[in-house]
């Protein structure tokens, strides 16, 4: 793809980027003169579901003992500690009776909107068990704003917990403004959220002012509660539900006398005067899953596994530490009394997931030793320790690399049961296979659930932020993320996908490819290759891969980049995992038809039931597409039998690399390399080998070709570059036909090939372009290509080549012989042709390409109500300002 920009990720399974702990300062070491606290923490005595549907089967939001969280945020370097349970201070209590030092009782009480019931969080710290009995009692949680007002009578430190997380769908920018008068203090930082909302929020509290209060005021009828209401507290906490997290986000006070705060009261008087930050940790989706986990963990533990089997409980048991969760284990004598046992039953057979499970655990943890080391019974029944589930990113890792291995292993003993015909092995595989998913789903369901308030947060910072400010969506860069099933091949849609990077990179646009393949893909530090679980081959081409790539990885990493538009450049299962983060993502989806795949098929296999099939998952799969590039206009008549509007079909610019294919590299001399006469006519080839592009006719044209040219005394070589399932015969087919076969070819060398012939033919009938079409052109060569397809259109009819039927074999005949004997007509056609592709750049390929997917994201963007808007005039009036600002 010529020259090489940067290395490229080539991404494991269990390697692609995720949120981790160590994405944040390390609080674990003492900090003179700086006094911390994680404000937002969670014990056992929060026992509400974490998820409603856990309700049904009495599964708690947190197992955390009180004592245990204390220990946890001491062991982290807080300096203080709280336990902020929902609606309850009873956790909080028996440490406070029990005059724990530097501990103060906190609550996260649910408060709502009377007018709609929109719900919200509220964080207080300083309650005594007379004022928690009150707003238990008085029904003031039902009103807001009698519970704000409640708050400033009795001076109780606060802050508005996870201010833009929309809890039960009715949270808008009217209630965050209301808010910013009633309450003095936020959370700007929550631990368990994904930072996105707090670089919603920031923006939000920095515009405040004592002009903007009072225009708020004016805006929704009510005064402001708190004196400096402009001047708010802002707060950070882990909002750990599983001592996972605990002081990995806090709050933090610097005073100027270098000393630390030894009194929490004293310290959340600090709170409120505005003097603290928020430090530490965002949220991440994989934080959030490995809370339900090590919750689902010690339900399991407590609920289920100590009425299971021997066998079951030990594993168990092992399995539970990588939460820190001491679940009983059988003793040696009980599981060797159990195995005894099941050999005098006749139980010789293990479920395949266990067997798999057996087999991988170990080699999968081996690439872990820190995890391993979590593990000892030593190590994680320290109650300060960590546990192995709380290092997210090794974590994740971990799991990626054990489900794929699994995967592997149970892939292998599903095909001997298949082969045995074994049906009762066969439907514990595929048992199986459903117990594997639903492993998965804590990080499937973090991942869609962290992303849901982006278009919430997008449209609040768009409506809450100054023009020029730079915040708004409309005022920043896109981010794309390119996925396909095809880069590392040696075809026109790779070499496109390749250049787009290039210029991506060149450009400082921000586009990642994603693809997963064990092909050698270009080096670039905008490509990431992701290590397919599964690869096979396509079936009738064995040279292309057909692969299941790892969802999971791909989705965090998407999750980190966070593109505003996904572009999917092939309808295989790489591009499903793009649609899928699409939709997690709540962005628009563009893609390019680069290959009619069902002309494909019918060529392929001649079926029209596969025809058929294929036609309907195209359908399917590009319904949901905002835009569609096609190489060709022709092509836009195929989307439309496909059943996609044409206002969404746009015609894509082509381009090409004009200085990578010249006739510069022009070297007749070269031929020899392959043991050809130079000066013999060489008439290219260049593509796959196969049948669907239409090389039964090129096969059948030259064996006459080959016979006119002997007969009127002219000497032709016919040069196919690349290869394909269809080479063998075609080889055969052309024997003594002074036909070569090099194979692939790559670089200066394929340039070198392209200069150096005399003509190109092409005649497949299922290309949307030709991108070699327009690549021989550019190095000089006149063409020749088929009436159907795109690659027509890149050509000017007896200018730089010639449309010719795919149904007429003498059509074809004629033309090479025509212009194999006329060397000055092929030179005056072969400039034009390179003339004619100046003008097709990749410069200017590119730039459409991007420009497009712009329009197609702000159009996005409008749809949500977000939109151009003309810059403010600041008030510099000193006497306006304070007449505005009297009274507040």
């Amino acid at each position: 793809m010529g020259k090489r920009f940067g290395k490229a990720r080539s991404v494991a399974r269990a390697g692609g980027p995720v949120g981790s702990s160590s994405d944040a300062p390390s609080p674990w070491r003492d900090a003179p003169g700086v006094t911390r606290i994680d404000a937002h923490v969670h014990s056992n005595a929060s026992n509400g579901p974490a998820v409603a549907a856990l309700g049904f089967i009495g599964c708690p939001e947190c197992y955390s003992e009180p004592e245990g969280v204390y220990d946890m945020a001491r062991a982290r370097g807080m300096d203080l500690v709280t336990i902020t349970d929902h609606d309850t201070i009873k956790g909080a209590l028996t440490l406070a009776e029990r005059g724990f030092e530097g501990f103060i009782v906190g609550q996260e009480a649910t408060v709502f909107f009377p007018e709609d019931k929109c719900k919200l969080h509220v964080l207080i710290w300083g309650l005594t068990p007379d004022q928690d009995e009150h707003l238990q009692s008085s029904g003031m949680k039902r009103d807001v704003y009698a519970f704000a007002h409640w708050l400033r009578e009795q001076n109780l430190a606060h802050a508005v917990a996870h201010p833009l997380y929309v809890q039960n769908r009715r949270l808008t920018r009217w209630h965050i403004e209301r808010c910013a008068l009633l309450f003095k203090g936020f959370e700007s930082l929550n631990g368990a959220h994904s930072k996105l909302q707090s670089t919603g929020l920031d923006p939000f509290l920095d515009t405040l002012t004592p002009a903007k209060i009072v225009h708020l005021q004016k805006v929704h009828g009510i005064e402001a509660v708190w004196p400096r209401a402009w001047q708010k507290a802002r707060t950070g906490g882990s909002d750990d539900h599983a001592m996972l997290n605990i002081g990995r986000t806090w709050t933090e006070l610097r005073l100027e006398s270098g000393e630390k705060v030894a009194d929490p009261r004293e310290f959340f008087k600090h709170v409120m005067g505005g003097r603290t930050v928020s430090n530490g940790a965002g949220g991440h989706s994989s934080l959030l899953a490995h809370q339900l986990t090590s919750v689902g963990m010690h339900y399991f533990a407590e609920r289920i596994l100590p009425s299971r089997s021997t066998r079951t409980r030990f594993l168990g048991s092992r399995l539970m530490r990588f939460a820190g969760v001491d679940a009983p284990s059988p003793s040696k004598l009980r599981m060797a009394a159990s195995h005894v046992k099941d050999r005098a039953m006749g139980r010789k057979r293990t479920n395949p997931t266990t067997r798999a499970l057996k087999e991988c655990f170990g080699p999968a943890l081996d690439a872990f030793p820190d995890l391993r080391h979590k593990l000892e019974r030593d190590a994680w029944k320290r109650g300060t320790q960590d546990s192995a589930l709380s290092d997210h990113e090794r974590m994740a890792a971990f799991a990626d690399e054990l489900l794929s291995a699994m995967h592997g292993s149970m892939g292998r003993s599903l095909a001997r049961s298949i082969r045995r015909r074994d049906r009762r092995e066969i439907m514990e595989h595929l048992s199986g296979y459903v117990a594997m998913q639903v492993a998965q789903i804590p990080y499937v369901f973090s991942l869609f659930h962290q992303n849901k308030e982006r278009p919430f947060l997008e449209r609040f910072v768009h409506d809450t932020s100054e023009p020029g400010s730079g915040h708004s969506p409309l005022e920043r860069p896109m981010r794309v993320s390119l996925f396909t099933d095809t880069l590392g091949d040696i075809n026109g849609v790779s070499r496109f996908i390749q250049n787009v990077a290039q210029r991506a990179h060149e450009t400082g646009r921000d586009l990642q490819v994603i693809t997963s393949t064990r092909m050698t893909v270009p080096d670039a530090p905008n490509i990431y290759n992701f290590k397919p679980i599964f690869t096979g081959t396509m079936p009738g081409y064995s040279t292309l891969e057909a692969v299941l790539p790892p969802i999971l990885p791909i989705l965090r990493h998407i999750d980190q980049h966070q593109p505003d538009a996904i572009h999917i450049s092939t309808p295989g299962a790489v591009g499903m995992v793009g649609y899928l983060a699409a939709k997690m993502l709540r962005v628009p989806v563009l893609g390019v038809y680069h290959t009619d795949f069902p002309a494909y098929i019918d060529h392929l296999f001649d079926d029209e039931a596969f025809t058929f099939a294929c036609s309907r998952f195209m359908r399917f799969f590009y319904a949901p597409f905002r835009a569609i590039f096609t190489r060709s206009d022709d092509y836009v008549q195929s989307l439309e039998r496909l059943g996609i509007e044409r206002g969404r079909v746009l015609h894509l610019k082509p381009g090409i690399e004009v200085q990578k294919f010249h006739t510069r590299f022009a070297d007749r001399e070269s031929w020899r390399t392959y043991g050809l006469d130079p000066k013999r006519a060489k008439v290219l080839y260049i593509g796959r080998v196969s049948v669907e592009k239409n090389l039964p006719l090129l096969s059948s044209v030259w064996k006459q070709t080959s016979k006119r040219l002997r007969e009127h005394g002219l000497e032709a070589d016919l040069i196919v570059v690349g290869d394909g399932p269809f080479r063998p015969q075609m080889e055969r087919e052309l024997k003594g036909c002074n036909a070569s076969f090099l194979g692939f070819r790559h670089g200066d060398e394929l340039s070198r090939l392209y200069a150096s012939s005399d003509l190109f033919v092409f005649p497949s009938t299922t290309d949307t372009l030709g991108q070699v079409v327009m690549e021989s052109q550019a190095s000089g060569l006149p063409v020749l290509v088929s009436d159907q397809g795109g690659p027509k259109e890149v050509v000017r009819e007896g200018e730089t080549g010639f449309v010719l039927s795919a149904s007429d074999p003498n059509a074809w005949v004629e033309k090479i012989v025509a212009l194999v004997a006329d060397d000055e007509r092929r030179a005056r056609m072969g400039a034009a042709a390179h003339a004619s592709m100046q003008e097709m750049s990749l410069e200017s390929s590119f730039e459409h390409f991007w420009d497009v997917h712009v329009d197609a994201w702000h159009a996005h963007l409008a749809e949500r109500g977000i939109t151009p808007r003309e810059p403010v005039q600041r008030r510099e009036s000193r006497t306006e300002i304070e007449r505005d600002t009297a009274g507040v």
